[in-house]
């Protein structure tokens, strides 16, 4: 079951507070941009519940963009909070909720993908995203804002990245120490 992109984005924020570490609305996004790649690779479904974007300067996970755009590039200081419309007495209310990932599978993803990506800096996650062959790289007209990065393409291509990665640890295991 794919979950709130704004449940995902608080995991991570809430993984950086415990270590001091900020994060730009930048550099969350391409984490859990690469938090659903992995998801996808790995449990062949959806992390996030809705569509990675192709923009002009990258992929974008549209919701995420609009919650902390207020930030710029400064640190984000904030959880995401959806919200929400309800009834009570007669009068129509609007809440604040704070979304919260609930899956231990979904969260194991995000915590590994936190302790691989963050010793780096937005724009070098920003490249990763870029490097020849990603799906950002490969979808057409990304010049046209709302332009969709398919799943399954984002799914191959970290499934190559398993792979290599597989091949790599295998190599170094063959290593004489």
């Amino acid at each position: 079951m794919p979950f709130n992109a704004k449940a995902v984005a608080n995991e991570f924020l809430r993984l950086a507070e415990s270590e001091k570490r900020p994060l730009t609305p930048m550099a969350l996004i391409k984490l859990v941009y690469f938090a659903h790649g992995w998801y996808l690779a790995l449990k062949g479904e959806p992390l996030l519940n809705e569509q990675v974007e192709a923009w002009k300067y990258g992929p974008v996970i549209p919701s995420l963009y609009h919650e902390f755009k207020e930030f710029g590039n400064e640190a984000i200081t904030r959880l995401a909070h959806d919200e929400r419309t309800f009834r009570e007495n007669g009068k129509f209310i609007i809440g604040r909720t704070t979304p919260e990932l609930e899956d231990d599978d979904a969260k194991k993803v995000v915590r590994r993908v936190w302790d691989v990506y963050k010793p780096l800096s937005a724009v070098q996650l920003s490249n990763l995203t870029h490097t020849p062959g990603s799906p950002w790289d490969t979808t057409p007209n990304k010049e046209i804002k709302g332009t969709d990065i398919s799943n399954e393409t984002i799914r191959q291509y970290f499934l190559v990245l398993a792979r290599q990665n597989a091949a790599r640890r295998h190599q170094n295991e063959q290593q004489p120490a």
